[in-house]
């Protein structure tokens, strides 16, 4: 090879690597964009509109995009409600990271929804979001913990998913402390104060139980 096809070649090859870095961002801008654009329908309730929007956005590889389609698909919303195409969407975002879909995929596992029903499967899904900051999906986990769905027993740690869904402003697991806390269980003591703490946070995000079970202690 000659000295100058030899100085040309990292030139090349640095010119050949930005095109492919202008490629890759114009593709998860147009996603985005797309993506965007089906969420604004969404809102509107434009269902018919929205999935078109989705649907382009996925192809380019957007993970909430694909996600959304499996909600549409799950709530017959813009398509006909399908379950197993709701699961199949969910499970590629799902698999690609997405949280939203991961707590799809344990909803659609623990009740037997477009596939058969797997506590175990649901759990793993459940505790994947939980752990990549999901709120319900923590909640969910909390739950598990608390009756043994997918996984042994365990208190603690399900005291432990409830607060953390609850520290992130979710009401149900707001609520669950508070009742927990206000009566007992098993080995959670009772506590009045921390009784109140949750059940007041839930009662100001307009809970009706939570409000009910306030009455008890005020």
């Amino acid at each position: 090879m000659s000295r100058k096809r030899k100085n040309i070649l990292p030139w090349i090859v640095a010119f050949l690597t930005l095109i492919l870095i202008i490629i890759s961002k114009t593709a998860y801008s147009a996603g985005e964009q797309d993506f965007r654009q089906g969420m604004q329908y969404y809102r509107n309730r434009q269902f018919s509109e929205a999935f078109p929007c989705f649907e382009k956005a996925a192809r380019s590889g957007n993970t909430e995009a694909q996600s959304m389609i499996g909600v549409l698909y799950f709530q017959g919303n813009g398509v006909g409600k399908d379950d197993r195409e709701a699961a199949k969407w969910f499970e590629k975002a799902a698999r690609a990271g997405e949280p939203d879909a991961q707590t799809f995929m344990g909803v659609m596992n623990l009740e037997g929804r477009g596939m058969p029903k797997n506590e175990a499967e649901a759990f793993k899904w459940f505790e994947k979001a939980a752990t990549n900051g999901e709120t319900s999906a923590r909640n969910y986990l909390g739950t598990a913990y608390m009756k043994g769905q997918g996984t042994a027993k365990n208190t603690e740690k399900a005291i432990y998913w409830f607060t953390r869904a609850a520290e992130s402003g979710d009401t149900s697991a707001q609520k669950i402390l508070g009742a927990l806390y206000l009566s007992g269980h098993e080995d959670i003591a009772k506590d009045t104060l921390k009784a109140r703490y949750w059940l007041q946070k839930a009662a100001d995000q307009d809970d009706s139980d939570a409000l009910e079970l306030l009455k008890q202690i005020n």
